[in-house]
């Protein structure tokens, strides 16, 4: 894969100027207020991983408006607790997978995992997702969440995921295995946009986070991904935009309301990135720009990015895990 996309140097400085909708902080601010009062109903259910050195739970709750979500929970086995947590949110096309034991509970870590709502369709799990809510259940469908409803971004696929995203965060610390002050955010491409979501939104509700893991972040500078992406989700926008010019306009106003940088800027957390440079599906300019843009308008916040130059959109995949987990061990402990 060649570079198709700004050279290092270049990206390293890249801050495009992207302008906010007018009602970002109303349409998030709105948001929250709504699930504010709406309880999580969470359910922990003892599942048998066939692992002795790892124990599961299948956790269900409620995220957006009260429709179910489903993850699992893995802790080192035995382990009573406060543990740390690591909420770890999964990419495009994901699911919370097989649970197998993970390099986080085998880290001494508690470690949620939460199943994307509606997906699912590449990769393998045993059970059941939740129960089915109609176009975006939390049941496996078929490709394709860009498109629908790009005229209104309440009624837009990504405001329900990273609502779930944000719930999932509430979960985490509600746990009696957790220590409520010692939360992780973990996530990959799609993953990653929810991590920055979360915490953008944490920010603007007053949740403290520890730590966010942001790793070749989907849904960044979206018009320029858009554009330049050779692969993935965004060719979706492409293919309903190439037949349906007239929405070009109101489509890109309403992904908008997405868009990381703008959940970046308001983050207030330590954060450790990664780029890929050879990434085809999520362009490497948008992961710096969201890396740039993090925690504009927070003093002191360390970040830092792990760059990969040869690497395509998986980026330094198990590279990063360890690196990951080596800053975990700084923060969390």
């Amino acid at each position: 894969m060649p570079l198709t996309d700004l050279s290092l140097e270049q990206s390293r400085d890249f801050r495009p100027e992207i302008p906010e909708p007018e009602d970002f902080e109303s349409f998030w601010g709105t948001t929250l207020d709504q699930h504010e009062r709406l309880p999580l109903n969470t359910s922990l259910t003892p599942f048998d991983n066939r692992q002795r050195v790892v124990d599961t739970w299948d956790l269900r709750f409620d995220g957006y408006l009260g429709t179910p979500v489903s993850a699992w929970l893995h802790a080192p086995a035995g382990a009573t607790g406060p543990l740390p947590v690591v909420v770890q949110y999964k990419g495009y096309s994901s699911s919370r997978r097989v649970p197998c034991a993970t390099p986080c509970a085998a880290a001494g870590y508690a470690h949620f995992v939460v199943d994307p709502r509606g997906q699912g369709w590449a990769h393998p799990t045993i059970v059941d997702t939740a129960p089915d809510d109609g176009p975006w259940g939390g049941g496996s469908g078929a490709p394709g969440f860009m498109t629908p409803h790009l005229d209104d971004p309440a009624n837009h696929y990504f405001r329900r995921l990273y609502v779930d995203a944000f719930r999932a965060s509430q979960v985490a610390r509600s746990l009696d295995l957790v220590d409520p002050t010692r939360v992780a955010l973990v996530g990959h491409s799609q993953g990653g946009a929810q991590v920055a979501a979360v915490a953008g939104l944490a920010a603007m509700a007053g949740v403290p986070v520890s730590v966010a893991c942001v790793d070749s972040p989907f849904l960044s500078c979206i018009r320029r991904s858009v554009d330049l992406a050779a692969s993935g989700p965004y060719l979706e926008v492409v293919s309903w935009l190439r037949t349906h010019p007239y929405l070009v306009s109101r489509a890109f106003q309403t992904l908008n309301h997405f868009d990381i940088v703008h959940f970046a800027r308001r983050a207030s957390t330590r954060a450790l990135f990664s780029v890929a440079m050879m990434d085809a599906t999520c362009p490497p300019s948008t992961a710096w720009a969201a890396y740039n843009a993090w925690a504009g308008a927070a003093g002191g916040v360390t970040k830092d990015i792990t760059v990969y130059p040869f690497a395509e959109h998986p980026a330094g995949e198990e590279v990063q895990t360890w690196n990951q987990l080596g800053l975990l061990d700084q923060i969390l402990r």
